[in-house]
Protein backbone atom coordinates (compact mmCIF):
# COMPACT_ATOMS: atom_id res chain seq x y z
CA UNK A 1 0.00 0.00 0.00
CA UNK A 2 1.24 3.50 -0.80
CA UNK A 3 2.04 5.92 1.99
CA UNK A 4 2.06 9.69 2.12
CA UNK A 5 3.87 12.39 4.05
CA UNK A 6 3.18 16.10 4.58
CA UNK A 7 5.92 18.73 4.51
CA UNK A 8 4.84 22.29 5.33
CA UNK A 9 7.18 25.06 4.24
CA UNK A 10 7.44 28.46 5.88
CA UNK A 11 9.43 30.15 8.62
CA UNK A 12 6.21 31.80 9.76
CA UNK A 13 4.93 28.36 10.79
CA UNK A 14 8.01 27.69 12.90
CA UNK A 15 7.68 31.07 14.60
CA UNK A 16 4.03 30.45 15.43
CA UNK A 17 2.84 33.45 13.42
CA UNK A 18 0.48 31.15 11.48
CA UNK A 19 -1.37 28.07 12.70
CA UNK A 20 -0.79 25.11 10.37
CA UNK A 21 -4.40 24.30 9.48
CA UNK A 22 -3.28 22.99 6.07
CA UNK A 23 -1.71 19.88 7.59
CA UNK A 24 -4.82 19.13 9.63
CA UNK A 25 -7.02 19.45 6.54
CA UNK A 26 -4.81 17.20 4.40
CA UNK A 27 -4.41 14.64 7.20
CA UNK A 28 -8.16 14.27 7.49
CA UNK A 29 -8.54 13.81 3.73
CA UNK A 30 -5.80 11.18 3.62
CA UNK A 31 -7.44 9.30 6.48
CA UNK A 32 -10.73 9.24 4.61
CA UNK A 33 -8.93 7.87 1.55
CA UNK A 34 -7.24 5.15 3.59
CA UNK A 35 -3.74 6.39 2.67
CA UNK A 36 -1.33 5.88 5.59
CA UNK A 37 0.31 9.02 6.95
CA UNK A 38 3.24 8.33 9.28
CA UNK A 39 5.11 11.65 9.35
CA UNK A 40 4.45 15.38 9.19
CA UNK A 41 7.21 17.98 9.12
CA UNK A 42 7.62 21.73 9.08
CA UNK A 43 10.71 23.43 7.67
CA UNK A 44 11.62 27.08 7.26
CA UNK A 45 12.53 28.97 4.11
CA UNK A 46 16.09 27.68 3.97
CA UNK A 47 17.28 25.92 0.84
CA UNK A 48 19.69 23.47 2.45
CA UNK A 49 17.29 22.36 5.19
CA UNK A 50 14.37 22.18 2.80
CA UNK A 51 16.25 19.96 0.34
CA UNK A 52 17.27 17.63 3.16
CA UNK A 53 13.68 17.47 4.40
CA UNK A 54 12.37 16.63 0.92
CA UNK A 55 14.89 13.82 0.45
CA UNK A 56 14.20 12.42 3.92
CA UNK A 57 10.44 12.42 3.30
CA UNK A 58 10.75 10.76 -0.10
CA UNK A 59 12.99 8.12 1.43
CA UNK A 60 10.07 7.12 3.66
CA UNK A 61 6.91 7.82 1.63
CA UNK A 62 5.63 7.25 -1.88
CA UNK A 63 3.77 10.54 -2.05
CA UNK A 64 4.98 13.82 -0.58
CA UNK A 65 2.43 16.62 -0.22
CA UNK A 66 4.05 20.01 0.29
CA UNK A 67 2.36 23.23 1.30
CA UNK A 68 3.65 26.77 0.96
CA UNK A 69 6.58 28.39 -0.77
CA UNK A 70 4.94 28.82 -4.18
CA UNK A 71 4.61 32.60 -4.12
CA UNK A 72 6.41 35.17 -6.30
CA UNK A 73 8.97 36.38 -3.75
CA UNK A 74 12.60 35.36 -3.33
CA UNK A 75 11.91 33.28 -0.21
CA UNK A 76 9.41 31.07 -2.09
CA UNK A 77 11.78 28.26 -3.00
CA UNK A 78 9.69 25.08 -2.92
CA UNK A 79 9.64 24.42 -6.68
CA UNK A 80 13.33 25.21 -7.05
CA UNK A 81 14.30 22.72 -4.36
CA UNK A 82 12.04 19.95 -5.65
CA UNK A 83 13.38 20.47 -9.17
CA UNK A 84 16.92 20.13 -7.80
CA UNK A 85 16.04 16.90 -6.00
CA UNK A 86 14.62 15.41 -9.22
CA UNK A 87 17.50 16.94 -11.26
CA UNK A 88 15.07 18.79 -13.52
CA UNK A 89 15.12 22.34 -14.94
CA UNK A 90 12.32 24.83 -14.41
CA UNK A 91 10.36 25.76 -17.53
CA UNK A 92 7.63 28.29 -18.20
CA UNK A 93 4.17 26.72 -18.28
CA UNK A 94 2.25 28.85 -20.77
CA UNK A 95 -1.13 27.69 -19.48
CA UNK A 96 -0.26 28.64 -15.90
CA UNK A 97 1.15 31.98 -17.07
CA UNK A 98 -2.10 32.70 -18.89
CA UNK A 99 -4.13 31.86 -15.79
CA UNK A 100 -2.01 34.24 -13.69
CA UNK A 101 -2.47 37.08 -16.19
CA UNK A 102 -6.22 36.42 -16.32
CA UNK A 103 -6.42 36.51 -12.53
CA UNK A 104 -4.94 40.01 -12.40
CA UNK A 105 -7.20 41.16 -15.25
CA UNK A 106 -10.24 39.89 -13.36
CA UNK A 107 -9.38 41.77 -10.15
CA UNK A 108 -8.38 44.92 -12.07
CA UNK A 109 -4.82 45.12 -10.74
CA UNK A 110 -1.54 45.38 -12.68
CA UNK A 111 0.62 42.25 -12.62
CA UNK A 112 4.24 42.67 -11.61
CA UNK A 113 6.80 40.68 -13.56
CA UNK A 114 7.82 38.52 -10.60
CA UNK A 115 4.36 36.93 -10.59
CA UNK A 116 5.32 35.01 -13.73
CA UNK A 117 7.92 33.13 -11.66
CA UNK A 118 4.96 31.20 -10.27
CA UNK A 119 4.45 29.73 -13.74
CA UNK A 120 7.99 28.28 -13.79
CA UNK A 121 7.46 24.56 -13.15
CA UNK A 122 9.76 21.50 -13.11
CA UNK A 123 10.01 19.90 -16.55
CA UNK A 124 7.39 17.17 -17.03
CA UNK A 125 5.22 18.26 -14.12
CA UNK A 126 1.49 18.97 -14.26
CA UNK A 127 0.08 22.34 -13.22
CA UNK A 128 -2.89 22.25 -10.85
CA UNK A 129 -5.28 25.09 -11.56
CA UNK A 130 -5.73 27.69 -8.84
CA UNK A 131 -9.22 29.19 -9.03
CA UNK A 132 -8.70 31.35 -5.94
CA UNK A 133 -5.22 32.85 -6.34
CA UNK A 134 -2.17 33.15 -8.54
CA UNK A 135 0.07 30.23 -7.55
CA UNK A 136 -0.63 27.02 -9.49
CA UNK A 137 -0.15 23.75 -7.70
CA UNK A 138 2.28 21.22 -9.10
CA UNK A 139 2.17 17.44 -9.47
CA UNK A 140 5.48 15.79 -10.30
CA UNK A 141 6.28 12.09 -10.69
CA UNK A 142 9.67 10.54 -11.29
CA UNK A 143 12.72 8.79 -9.92
CA UNK A 144 15.42 10.25 -7.72
CA UNK A 145 19.05 9.21 -7.65
CA UNK A 146 19.73 7.17 -4.52
CA UNK A 147 16.05 6.56 -3.66
CA UNK A 148 14.24 3.41 -4.76
CA UNK A 149 10.99 3.50 -6.71
CA UNK A 150 8.95 6.16 -8.43
CA UNK A 151 8.00 9.08 -6.20
CA UNK A 152 5.25 11.68 -6.43
CA UNK A 153 5.45 15.22 -5.08
CA UNK A 154 2.35 17.38 -4.90
CA UNK A 155 3.03 21.07 -4.21
CA UNK A 156 0.16 23.22 -2.99
CA UNK A 157 -0.11 26.93 -2.10
CA UNK A 158 -0.13 27.75 1.60
CA UNK A 159 -3.27 29.93 2.01
CA UNK A 160 -6.14 27.60 3.04
CA UNK A 161 -8.64 29.43 0.82
CA UNK A 162 -6.48 28.36 -2.14
CA UNK A 163 -5.20 25.01 -0.91
CA UNK A 164 -8.48 23.43 0.17
CA UNK A 165 -10.43 23.86 -3.08
CA UNK A 166 -7.35 22.89 -5.11
CA UNK A 167 -6.97 19.72 -3.06
CA UNK A 168 -10.65 18.81 -3.43
CA UNK A 169 -10.80 19.59 -7.14
CA UNK A 170 -7.44 18.26 -8.38
CA UNK A 171 -5.59 16.20 -5.77
CA UNK A 172 -8.45 14.19 -4.32
CA UNK A 173 -9.42 12.49 -7.62
CA UNK A 174 -5.76 11.60 -8.25
CA UNK A 175 -5.23 10.11 -4.80
CA UNK A 176 -8.53 8.26 -4.82
CA UNK A 177 -7.25 6.12 -7.69
CA UNK A 178 -4.19 5.17 -5.61
CA UNK A 179 -6.03 3.60 -2.67
CA UNK A 180 -8.27 0.51 -2.78
CA UNK A 181 -9.85 1.46 0.54
CA UNK A 182 -11.82 4.22 2.12
CA UNK A 183 -11.92 5.08 5.79
CA UNK A 184 -14.91 6.48 7.62
CA UNK A 185 -15.42 7.53 11.24
CA UNK A 186 -18.46 7.76 13.47
CA UNK A 187 -18.07 9.73 16.70
CA UNK A 188 -20.09 9.21 19.87
CA UNK A 189 -20.05 12.39 21.94
CA UNK A 190 -20.04 11.84 25.70
CA UNK A 191 -20.65 14.26 28.55
CA UNK A 192 -20.14 13.62 32.24
CA UNK A 193 -17.44 10.94 32.01
CA UNK A 194 -13.67 11.26 31.68
CA UNK A 195 -11.46 9.75 29.00
CA UNK A 196 -9.84 7.24 31.35
CA UNK A 197 -13.20 6.10 32.73
CA UNK A 198 -14.56 5.67 29.21
CA UNK A 199 -11.48 3.68 28.20
CA UNK A 200 -11.95 1.39 31.20
CA UNK A 201 -15.48 0.54 30.09
CA UNK A 202 -14.49 0.06 26.46
CA UNK A 203 -11.16 -1.72 26.94
CA UNK A 204 -12.37 -5.19 25.96
CA UNK A 205 -14.20 -3.90 22.89
CA UNK A 206 -11.15 -1.88 21.85
CA UNK A 207 -8.78 -4.85 22.14
CA UNK A 208 -11.09 -7.31 20.37
CA UNK A 209 -12.05 -5.21 17.34
CA UNK A 210 -9.61 -4.57 14.48
CA UNK A 211 -12.15 -3.26 11.97
CA UNK A 212 -13.66 -1.01 13.02
CA UNK A 213 -11.25 0.39 15.58
CA UNK A 214 -12.53 2.14 18.71
CA UNK A 215 -10.68 4.89 20.57
CA UNK A 216 -11.82 7.45 23.17
CA UNK A 217 -10.14 10.83 23.26
CA UNK A 218 -10.65 13.96 25.31
CA UNK A 219 -11.96 17.18 23.85
CA UNK A 220 -12.76 20.28 25.84
CA UNK A 221 -15.83 19.66 28.03
CA UNK A 222 -16.53 16.28 26.44
CA UNK A 223 -15.11 12.88 25.52
CA UNK A 224 -15.46 11.43 22.05
CA UNK A 225 -15.44 7.77 21.17
CA UNK A 226 -14.18 7.54 17.60
CA UNK A 227 -15.23 4.45 15.65
CA UNK A 228 -13.24 4.10 12.41
CA UNK A 229 -13.91 1.48 9.75
CA UNK A 230 -11.99 0.48 6.61
CA UNK A 231 -13.89 -0.79 3.60
CA UNK A 232 -14.37 -0.65 -0.13
CA UNK A 233 -17.06 2.03 0.12
CA UNK A 234 -18.43 4.64 2.47
CA UNK A 235 -21.64 2.63 2.83
CA UNK A 236 -19.74 -0.50 3.92
CA UNK A 237 -17.77 1.52 6.48
CA UNK A 238 -20.88 3.23 7.80
CA UNK A 239 -22.58 -0.13 8.35
CA UNK A 240 -19.58 -1.40 10.34
CA UNK A 241 -19.50 1.79 12.40
CA UNK A 242 -23.23 1.66 13.16
CA UNK A 243 -22.98 -1.95 14.31
CA UNK A 244 -20.15 -1.05 16.67
CA UNK A 245 -22.01 2.01 17.95
CA UNK A 246 -24.96 -0.19 18.88
CA UNK A 247 -22.61 -2.56 20.71
CA UNK A 248 -21.11 0.34 22.66
CA UNK A 249 -24.59 1.56 23.55
CA UNK A 250 -25.21 -1.73 25.37
CA UNK A 251 -22.52 -0.74 27.90
CA UNK A 252 -22.77 1.86 30.64
CA UNK A 253 -21.34 4.37 28.16
CA UNK A 254 -24.87 4.71 26.76
CA UNK A 255 -25.97 6.98 29.58
CA UNK A 256 -23.30 9.54 28.69
CA UNK A 257 -23.90 9.75 24.93
CA UNK A 258 -25.62 12.96 23.87
CA UNK A 259 -24.96 13.03 20.12
CA UNK A 260 -23.30 11.39 17.12
CA UNK A 261 -21.29 12.88 14.29
CA UNK A 262 -19.41 11.49 11.32
CA UNK A 263 -16.19 12.28 9.50
CA UNK A 264 -18.37 14.01 6.90
CA UNK A 265 -19.42 16.57 9.52
CA UNK A 266 -17.15 19.58 9.17
CA UNK A 267 -18.64 21.31 12.21
CA UNK A 268 -17.09 21.08 15.66
CA UNK A 269 -20.28 22.53 17.19
CA UNK A 270 -21.95 19.17 17.73
CA UNK A 271 -23.47 19.97 21.13
CA UNK A 272 -25.06 23.29 20.20
CA UNK A 273 -26.38 21.87 16.91
CA UNK A 274 -27.86 19.00 18.90
CA UNK A 275 -29.60 21.47 21.22
CA UNK A 276 -31.02 23.41 18.28
CA UNK A 277 -32.19 20.18 16.64
CA UNK A 278 -33.97 19.03 19.80
CA UNK A 279 -35.70 22.39 20.17
CA UNK A 280 -36.84 22.32 16.54
CA UNK A 281 -38.22 18.80 16.89
CA UNK A 282 -40.34 20.03 19.78
CA UNK A 283 -41.19 23.44 18.24
CA UNK A 284 -39.71 25.11 21.31
CA UNK A 285 -37.72 28.28 21.91
CA UNK A 286 -34.91 29.04 24.33
CA UNK A 287 -33.60 32.04 26.24
CA UNK A 288 -30.59 32.63 28.46
CA UNK A 289 -29.82 34.59 31.63
CA UNK A 290 -26.04 34.85 31.98
CA UNK A 291 -23.82 36.30 34.62
CA UNK A 292 -20.33 34.77 34.55
CA UNK A 293 -20.51 33.85 30.84
CA UNK A 294 -21.66 37.34 29.73
CA UNK A 295 -23.65 36.09 26.74
CA UNK A 296 -21.47 33.18 25.62
CA UNK A 297 -24.33 30.67 25.71
CA UNK A 298 -26.59 32.80 23.53
CA UNK A 299 -23.65 33.60 21.28
CA UNK A 300 -22.83 29.92 20.87
CA UNK A 301 -26.37 29.26 19.70
CA UNK A 302 -26.29 32.38 17.56
CA UNK A 303 -23.17 31.17 15.75
CA UNK A 304 -25.29 28.54 13.98
CA UNK A 305 -27.01 29.84 10.82
CA UNK A 306 -30.80 29.75 11.00
CA UNK A 307 -30.97 29.63 14.79
CA UNK A 308 -33.49 32.48 14.96
CA UNK A 309 -36.39 30.02 14.94
CA UNK A 310 -35.34 28.70 18.37
CA UNK A 311 -33.34 31.49 20.04
CA UNK A 312 -35.56 34.16 21.59
CA UNK A 313 -32.73 36.13 23.19
CA UNK A 314 -30.67 36.52 26.31
CA UNK A 315 -30.06 38.79 29.27
CA UNK A 316 -26.51 39.48 30.47
CA UNK A 317 -27.01 40.10 34.18
CA UNK A 318 -23.61 40.74 35.69
CA UNK A 319 -24.88 43.51 37.97
CA UNK A 320 -27.23 42.67 40.82
CA UNK A 321 -29.38 45.62 39.68
CA UNK A 322 -30.06 43.74 36.44
CA UNK A 323 -30.80 40.53 38.31
CA UNK A 324 -33.39 42.32 40.41
CA UNK A 325 -34.69 44.96 38.01
CA UNK A 326 -34.92 42.89 34.82
CA UNK A 327 -35.10 39.28 35.96
CA UNK A 328 -37.01 39.80 39.20
CA UNK A 329 -34.52 38.19 41.60
CA UNK A 330 -35.69 39.35 45.09
CA UNK A 331 -33.24 41.44 47.11
CA UNK A 332 -33.79 39.06 50.01
CA UNK A 333 -32.43 36.16 47.95
CA UNK A 334 -29.26 38.07 47.10
CA UNK A 335 -28.76 39.15 50.70
CA UNK A 336 -29.39 35.71 52.19
CA UNK A 337 -27.77 33.42 49.61
CA UNK A 338 -25.70 35.70 47.39
CA UNK A 339 -25.60 36.09 43.61
CA UNK A 340 -23.71 32.81 43.22
CA UNK A 341 -26.35 30.46 44.53
CA UNK A 342 -28.88 27.99 43.23
CA UNK A 343 -31.63 30.17 44.70
CA UNK A 344 -30.48 33.10 42.55
CA UNK A 345 -30.07 30.84 39.49
CA UNK A 346 -33.67 29.65 39.95
CA UNK A 347 -35.08 33.18 39.89
CA UNK A 348 -32.84 34.14 36.96
CA UNK A 349 -34.08 31.22 34.83
CA UNK A 350 -37.72 31.82 35.72
CA UNK A 351 -37.32 35.56 35.19
CA UNK A 352 -35.78 35.36 31.74
CA UNK A 353 -38.37 32.81 30.67
CA UNK A 354 -41.08 35.24 31.74
CA UNK A 355 -39.41 38.31 30.17
CA UNK A 356 -38.66 36.66 26.82
CA UNK A 357 -41.68 34.38 26.62
CA UNK A 358 -39.52 31.38 25.69
CA UNK A 359 -40.38 27.73 26.28
CA UNK A 360 -37.17 26.82 28.11
CA UNK A 361 -34.63 29.06 29.80
CA UNK A 362 -31.18 28.44 31.23
CA UNK A 363 -29.34 30.60 33.74
CA UNK A 364 -25.75 30.65 34.97
CA UNK A 365 -24.17 32.60 37.81
CA UNK A 366 -20.72 31.89 39.16
CA UNK A 367 -17.17 32.88 40.01
CA UNK A 368 -15.11 32.82 36.81
CA UNK A 369 -11.99 34.21 38.47
CA UNK A 370 -9.16 34.64 38.70
CA UNK A 371 -10.26 36.56 41.80
CA UNK A 372 -13.51 36.77 43.72
CA UNK A 373 -13.58 33.31 45.24
CA UNK A 374 -14.27 32.51 48.89
CA UNK A 375 -13.77 29.35 50.96
CA UNK A 376 -17.44 28.51 50.50
CA UNK A 377 -17.55 29.52 46.83
CA UNK A 378 -14.08 29.15 45.32
CA UNK A 379 -13.16 30.19 41.80
CA UNK A 380 -14.89 27.89 39.34
CA UNK A 381 -18.12 27.56 41.33
CA UNK A 382 -21.08 27.92 38.96
CA UNK A 383 -24.80 27.60 39.71
CA UNK A 384 -27.29 26.67 36.98
CA UNK A 385 -31.02 26.93 36.55
CA UNK A 386 -33.21 25.43 33.83
CA UNK A 387 -36.86 26.42 33.68
CA UNK A 388 -39.75 25.23 31.54
CA UNK A 389 -43.49 24.71 31.90
CA UNK A 390 -42.86 21.70 34.15
CA UNK A 391 -40.89 23.68 36.71
CA UNK A 392 -37.31 24.68 37.46
CA UNK A 393 -34.28 22.59 38.35
CA UNK A 394 -31.02 23.93 39.76
CA UNK A 395 -27.53 22.55 40.25
CA UNK A 396 -24.01 23.59 41.18
CA UNK A 397 -20.74 22.54 39.56
CA UNK A 398 -17.07 23.28 40.19
CA UNK A 399 -14.95 23.93 37.10
CA UNK A 400 -11.68 25.53 38.05
CA UNK A 401 -9.19 25.07 40.79
CA UNK A 402 -6.51 26.51 38.46
CA UNK A 403 -8.39 29.80 38.11
CA UNK A 404 -8.42 29.71 34.30
CA UNK A 405 -11.13 32.26 33.56
CA UNK A 406 -11.50 31.41 29.88
CA UNK A 407 -11.71 27.69 30.51
CA UNK A 408 -14.26 28.13 33.32
CA UNK A 409 -16.52 30.21 31.06
CA UNK A 410 -16.22 27.74 28.17
CA UNK A 411 -16.94 24.77 30.43
CA UNK A 412 -19.90 26.64 31.92
CA UNK A 413 -21.28 27.29 28.43
CA UNK A 414 -21.01 23.62 27.45
CA UNK A 415 -22.53 22.50 30.74
CA UNK A 416 -25.47 24.87 30.29
CA UNK A 417 -26.16 23.51 26.81
CA UNK A 418 -25.95 19.96 28.14
CA UNK A 419 -28.42 20.78 30.91
CA UNK A 420 -30.88 21.96 28.26
CA UNK A 421 -30.44 18.60 26.49
CA UNK A 422 -31.14 16.67 29.69
CA UNK A 423 -34.18 18.77 30.50
CA UNK A 424 -35.63 18.30 27.02
CA UNK A 425 -35.08 14.55 27.26
CA UNK A 426 -36.92 14.40 30.58
CA UNK A 427 -40.01 16.28 29.37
Amino acid sequence: MISAEILSVGTELLLGDIVNTDAAFISKKLAELGIPLYHQSVVGDNAERLEAAVKDALGRADILIMTGGLGPTCDDITKNIVANVFDLPLELCEEAAGDIKSYFDDIGRPMTENNLSQAMLPRGSVALKNNHGTAPGVLLKGKILGIDGEKTVIMLPGPPRELEPMFNESVLPYLREKSPYTFFSLNLHLYGIGESAAETVLRDIMSESENPTVAPYAAEAEVRVRITARGSSREECLTLCREMAEKIRTTEIAGYVFAESTSDDESSEVLVRHVIGMLRERSMTVGTAESCTAGMIASKIGDIPGCSDVLMGGVVSYANEVKTGVLGVPDEILKQYGAVSEECARYMAEGVRRVLGCDVAVSVTGVAGPGGGTPDKPVGTVCFGVSDRNGTVTSTEQFGSKKDRGKIRRFTTSAALMKIVKRLREN
